[in-house]
């Protein structure tokens, strides 16, 4: 799923220093939903940093939670370096998530899309499930996936 600056509604957001904002949003046009890092540049303008982008589907939307909860109960020493800590799927595309052990931190991951991750620790993957619910109602209220045209 490619990066572009259309369109976005914020789902969720939350600031986690000075610099770092982790920002959950829709972007109906594409029918997905991206979880990134944005951060201030040198110049103190707002770029993007990893994203995650997933289908804007109830079944993916809702497996992200549950991988995102089980990330959090797993015993990480329990996994080696790269290893599979949970996971969610597949979906009706036919891609999965995968939580990985991440050298003390945790990335998510939607195979089979190439560099389509997010790495941060638990205590930020905490932070980032207890967005979920309020993200997950509101994109219910506006709706799931691609816009619907009348044609």
């Amino acid at each position: 799923m490619a990066r572009t600056n259309e369109d976005a509604v914020v789902l969720a957001t939350v600031r986690l220093d000075d610099t770092r904002l982790l920002i959950v949003r829709h972007l109906p046009d594409r029918g997905t939903v991206e979880i990134g890092w944005w951060h201030k540049d040198e110049a103190g303008t707002p770029a993007q940093g990893q994203v995650l982008e997933l289908a804007a589907e109830e079944a993916e939307i809702n497996g992200f939670a549950g991988l995102c909860r089980q990330a959090l109960e797993s015993d990480p020493a329990a996994a080696a370096e790269g290893g599979q800590l949970a996971s969610a799927g597949p979906f009706v595309d036919g891609a999965d998530l995968a939580a990985l052990n991440s050298g003390g931190a945790i990335t998510l991951v939607r195979h089979p899309e190439p560099g389509n991750e997010i790495r941060m620790s638990r205590d930020e993957l905490a932070l980032l499930e207890g967005m979920l619910p309020g993200a997950r109602e509101r994109l219910t209220t506006l709706g799931y996936g691609l816009p619907q045209q009348d044609g």
